[in-house]
């Protein structure tokens, strides 16, 4: 394509060469897009500059000194001028008009057929030798997310800041391609980020306030400051110093390249021919100890090394090359917390890969549940008797509303109600109806009981009944002279709902499936509450606060369908059928109506990618084919099953957008971003919950179920790492050791050297030391813990969540998953899939599969003293018919492929199945 150049009389330059539409103007980019493209959409924000940088210096003996090219512009020391071949930009920068520079900034933006390229050039100008400690470059990109702005506006940093290995890409909210990529060229490298304000300044300093993002080519002046703060920074802060004008070495340059990718598989290939390392790991980054994980490097470049930190307690291994770039390792690590592994690779490069090993999930789910049943406040004489409430890992302290610690103003309410206060019972519960404790379920008695029912929740004697109080707190409320919704009706918060309704769920669980477990109601008045909970958030709140539970996806709320079903099977029909029609009116509404899938409490949230994938599989089963046909399923609304399919492949496109996929760096890969992008508070709760739903669509939509698995699974493991537990030997926490604290999880991680949190306290990188709202994650990690056993078409044989062994004849696999309840199995294009609603699958006696799939044999150990009956769900399995034997007993038969339940009954030691094509 021939290059082009105009003019303007505002001095701005506009270039265009291959795909790229410049526009340029005092030395930075003002405008930057793909050359025709369908949706015209800018990647630089308004009235922003790419390619300004930050850098500080000094000389022998002397102060760091800052400069800012923007702040120099704006002054006019800038000389700027295009080429007039039109492809080439360069600008010049100095310190000051009057006296002479000890430095001089070049900064050039060059376009050719494959890309655009930009080169940071710095010379020394004076007779001293002069120390380089910072080079920042800021990425003022157009990532402003505001409500009405179409997905096609604004487009969405993914970045990597890792030695040689660095990238960054943007994309679109639609996921629609091209995606903006850069890479570093020759030696030029990443080390170090960090957010900044840029319109704050003190003696011509930038004060940090987590606003900006920019990346570090060198950290060290910065790097300093960062450590004075506390920071554990983990990557290497360094300088360059150049020698003096008119000597070998008085100047440096780090050029960068700029492409257009057409997707992530595009992103990849960019990534390997641009001379750095394409990296996917399984099952994740955030890899329990009792587990191994493989990694594969894609590169053109030689690799020298591969070095675990802690050689000592690593196992790694190399297990091959596959193809002519691609090689396969194998690695366990045995020290608790974060794990480096640096390769070395080309000429002197170097990146690391960010692991974090964990005590085994079955460990973490029970330490968790027993350190929230030990936050609870117990004393008659205060209204919040009976309060589970909030942990401050640092101080050791137990929040409540006598002591909110460090929480100021209106943020009290994370104590005692809204998602932070509601989600630690929530989760409490569900982990009690997969591995109940009496005295957890003593204490969440304690708590519906003096906390909950006519505290926080109306009881079925008071006018909107079920309702649930919100904010700042329920005594606040029910004492507020206010009658109306900023008193003693704020109850219309859709969010807090769901939470009451798990609880509520949970407790009928454990009290129908562990009748020897005490629980303080009938286990019909437990499912009574969790279903008038549930019609109550689609009546009340959009009564007391017009706000409509119909179009915004809630955590926690798939539990719903549960609920429907219960009530079904047990005969209460009218309440079943009620409550159904609310949720067919919300999945309507979400397939018909195509609310913002981003859209929550604000513009962007990754807040209901749990529930959007619920609605979607909803909508699926009991969609129609076609508008003509004549059913009771969807006939008011005629969802088709086109219209409900593509909304599963939209929604799960959002899920996936906003979330670490390329990104080797465990608070990264599978973790969700919110709008700051991976700068600023990773591992939310929706890493997990939004996981089950890509796990979840692997298993049973995906038409690449491995490259879904992937992603799936590193996502249901990820937050794992804010768990703060451990041995003796490693002090019980990685992030904050100490016996009080082993249990304790923090409510995100902190990627930035330091920064603040939600909750506005300060904070260096690392997992926060309030829990906030982790525990919702927990509960979306229960409902997803599965044991795979897949034949990667990279990887190879390889079993998520558990150990497998080849024997004769099939496969023995051990079950570490956690809950181990699911079993999944993907060989030879197959996908079987095996469920028990109750009871466990055996943690030491491994499943056996044949290898051609004709068989399958497991021990179930029960969970009671009573005898049972634990339903038994298969599906998947090869056309034909297939004989069920319990304890050697021949006991049913069911035909292959179509989905199967079959009660098998328990006695107290537990019974062995097995599944055998007849």
């Amino acid at each position: 394509m021939t290059a082009t150049v105009k003019k303007q009389r505002n001095q701005e330059d506009i270039l265009t060469r291959g795909r790229f539409d410049l526009r340029l103007k005092n030395g930075a980019v003002t405008s930057l897009k793909y050359l025709r493209d369908e949706y015209d959409t800018d990647h630089m924000g308004l009235n922003k500059r790419f390619g300004d940088i930050f850098v500080t210096y000094r000389k022998p003996d002397g102060d760091w000194i800052s400069i800012d090219t923007l702040k120099l512009a704006e002054k006019g020391l800038v000389n700027s001028c295009a080429s007039d071949y039109g492809s080439k930009y360069n600008a010049s920068f100095l310190e000051e008009e009057e006296e002479p520079a000890s430095i001089q900034i070049n900064l050039s933006y060059e376009l050719d057929d494959k890309g655009m390229y930009y080169t940071i050039h710095i010379v020394n100008n004076g007779s001293d030798l002069v120390e380089i400690g910072d080079i920042a470059i800021p990425f003022p990109m157009n990532s402003s997310f505001e409500w009405g702005k179409k997905p096609t506006e604004s487009v969405f940093r993914h970045s990597f800041v890792s030695g040689h290995g660095s990238y960054m890409f943007w994309m679109r909210c639609n996921s629609v391609g091209p995606y903006l990529t850069m890479t570093p060229m020759g030696n030029t490298k990443l080390e170090y980020f960090d957010m900044y304000d840029e319109n704050e300044t003190k003696q011509g300093k930038p004060q940090f306030r987590a606003l900006q993002y920019r990346a570090f080519i060198h950290s060290s002046a910065q790097g300093q400051v960062a450590k004075q703060k506390g920071s554990n920074w983990r990557q290497d802060n360094t300088s360059i110093t150049l020698a003096p004008k008119g000597s070998e070495g008085d100047s440096v340059s780090y050029p960068f390249k700029f492409q257009w990718a057409s997707d992530y598989d595009d992103v990849r290939r960019i990534i390997v021919e641009e001379g750095l390392i394409d990296v996917q790991v399984i099952p994740g980054m955030t890899v329990p100890n009792d587990l191994f994980a493989k990694f594969y490097l894609r590169t053109n470049e030689p690799i020298d090394s591969v070095t675990p930190e802690f050689p000592e307690e690593t196992e790694l291994a190399y297990i091959g090359k596959k193809g002519e770039d691609l090689h396969l390792y194998k690695v366990k690590f045995a020290k608790l917390g974060e794990n480096l592994i640096t390769v070395k690779y080309g000429d002197g490069k170097h990146m690391v890969l960010e692991f974090f090993s964990t005590e085994p999930v079955e460990t973490l789910i029970n330490k968790r549940a027993a350190f929230i049943a030990k936050c609870q406040h117990r004393d008659p004489s205060k209204w919040y008797n009976g309060l589970i409430s909030e942990w401050n890992m640092e101080t050791q302290t137990l929040l409540g509303p006598d002591n909110y610690d460090r929480i100021k103003g209106w943020r009290i309410y994370e104590v005692t109600c809204d998602d932070p206060g509601l989600c630690k019972p929530a989760y409490l519960a569900a982990k009690n109806a997969e591995y109940p404790e009496q005295k957890e379920v003593e204490a969440l008695d304690y708590y519906i009981e003096h906390f909950v029912w006519g505290g926080l929740q109306r009881t079925d004697e008071e006018e909107y009944a079920y309702g649930i109080y919100g904010i700042p707190d329920w005594n606040v409320l029910r004492s507020s002279e206010d009658e109306g919704p900023k008193g003693k009706l704020h109850i219309w918060r859709i969010y807090d709902y769901p939470h009451i309704m798990l609880l509520y769920w949970s407790m009928y669980r454990i009290a129908k499936n562990h009748p020897d477990i005490r629980v303080d109601l009938k286990k019909e008045v437990y499912l009574e509450r969790a279903y008038r909970t549930a019609v109550a958030m689609f009546t009340i709140p959009v009564e007391t606060g017009d706000w409509s539970a119909y179009k915004t996806g809630l955590y926690n709320e798939l539990v719903i369908e549960d609920v429907i079903n219960e009530t079904a099977a047990i005969g209460w029909k009218e309440r079943s059928i009620r409550l159904e029609r609310h949720w067919k009116k919300k999945v309507s509404s979400f397939i018909i109506e195509k609310p913002d899938l981003f859209g929550s409490e604000y513009p962007f949230d990754s807040t209901g990618f749990e529930s959007t994938h619920a609605i979607a599989k909803y909508a699926l089963y009991h969609s129609v084919k076609s508008v003509n046909e004549i059913t009771d399923k969807f006939a008011e609304s005629m969802i088709t099953y086109s219209n409900a399919l593509k909304f599963m492949e939209a929604q799960m496109e959002a899920n996936i957008f906003c979330r670490g996929w390329l990104e080797p760096a465990y608070y990264l890969y599978g973790s969700d971003y919110r709008a700051s992008g991976n700068a600023e508070y990773t591992l939310s709760y929706m890493s997990q919950m939004g996981g089950w739903a890509l796990l979840d669509y692997a298993l049973n939509y995906s038409s690449s179920p491995f490259e879904h698995l992937r992603l799936g699974y590193a996502s249901m493991l990820s937050s794992w790492a804010l768990m703060n537990t451990g041995t003796p030997e490693s002090n019980y926490g990685y992030w904050y050791p100490g016996i009080g604290n082993d249990g304790g999880a923090g409510g995100g991680f902190e990627p930035s050297p330091y920064g603040n949190t939600w909750l506005d306290q300060e904070h260096q990188r690392g997992s926060w030391y309030y829990s906030c709202e982790m525990d919702l994650g927990y509960c979306g990690a229960l409902r997803g813990a599965a044991t795979l056993l897949a034949d990667d078409p990279i990887f190879g044989l390889f079993c998520y969540g558990g150990d497998n062994k080849e024997v004769d004849g099939g496969f023995e696999v051990t079950m570490k998953d956690g809950v181990r309840r699911r079993f999944h199995v993907l060989l030879g294009g197959q996908k079987i899939h095996l469920h028990i609603d109750t009871d466990h699958i055996s943690a030491t006696r491994p499943i056996y599969v044949k290898e051609d799939l004709s068989e399958m044999f497991f021990e179930i150990e029960s969970s009671t003293v009573v005898d049972h009956t634990v339903m038994l769900t298969l599906s998947g399995f090869l056309e034909g018919v297939y004989e069920i034997y319990v304890d050697n007993n021949k006991a049913f038969y069911i035909k292959g492929v179509e989905q199967s339940v079959i009660p098998v009954a328990i006695k107290l030691q537990g019974v062995t199945v097995r599944i055998k094509k007849k």
